[in-house]
């Protein structure tokens, strides 16, 4: 089972790379080097109590929410499909609210037309 710091360092990496930023871009954000973000990510190191408030700031959470992450005992699986749905959600989170209405709408547009394929024949 994986230690409280290396599942941090996999949840820092995950909602980086959902997030599109390299370590350097990060690592700016919060007032460290790349490099220094990459020891996190491969728990080399722990964040401080600083840089982990830092980062939630980054991911649009806390640190109690990173940390209660960390802890869970089950870890969760980072599937290619689960990348992809977190991506998605990142850009989601990112649009104005009139913007993430649309993609609602059309969305809804979407699985109306996957459910009922034949509607547009008539």
């Amino acid at each position: 089972m994986p230690t409280l710091n290396e599942r941090i360092g996999e949840i820092v990496k995950q909602k980086r790379q959902r997030d599109r930023m390299t370590q350097a871009d990060l690592g700016a954000r919060i007032g460290v080097s790349g490099s220094y973000i990459g020891s996190i990510e491969s728990a080399q190191t722990s964040p401080r109590i600083g840089e982990l408030e830092g980062l939630a700031k980054v991911f649009r959470t806390t640190a109690f929410e990173l940390i209660t992450e960390a802890a869970q005992p089950d870890p969760r699986t980072f599937t290619t499909a689960n990348r992809d749905r977190n991506a998605f959600l990142g850009l989601y989170d990112a649009l104005s609210p009139e913007s993430q209405k649309q993609v609602r709408q059309f969305m809804l547009f979407l699985r109306h037309q996957q459910d009922h394929p034949n509607e547009s024949e008539s």
